[in-house]
């Protein structure tokens, strides 16, 4: 499971998340639409994905970053992934979503790319 907080800076809402054993689907969904909601109504489009750490992701959680990524692209919003582990980056290629999805190395880079 993903765990989340977030951030904001310079206008980007930071997500930063953290896999977790909780198998609480009913507060992992809460907070799923929390973040959707956010998503949605955030006057700002800009959003950074830290992944520094999550070391693997399940095909669930991969969905779930996926939709997170069309709600953004709706909105005409800009999403960046950063600190994305070598493991994770090779998940996406495999699954074309490196097409899809733009990473940064770092949290700076990330930022250099949602400026407006």
């Amino acid at each position: 499971m993903l765990n989340f907080t977030t951030s904001e800076t310079g206008g980007v809402m930071i997500v930063s998340f953290e896999a977790v054993e909780e198998e609480n689907l009913d507060w992992q969904f809460s907070r799923r639409d929390w973040l959707y909601k956010t998503i949605e109504s955030r006057e700002d489009g800009r959003f950074a994905l830290d992944l520094t750490d999550v070391g693997y992701l399940a095909s669930s959680e991969i969905g779930f970053l996926v939709t997170v990524k069309r709600r953004i692209d709706r909105r005409k919003g800009q999403l960046v992934l950063y600190g994305v582990a070598p493991y994770v980056l090779d998940i996406f290629r495999t699954m074309n979503l490196h097409k899809i999805l733009e990473v940064a190395d770092t949290r700076t880079a990330a930022l250099a790319r949602l400026r407006t």
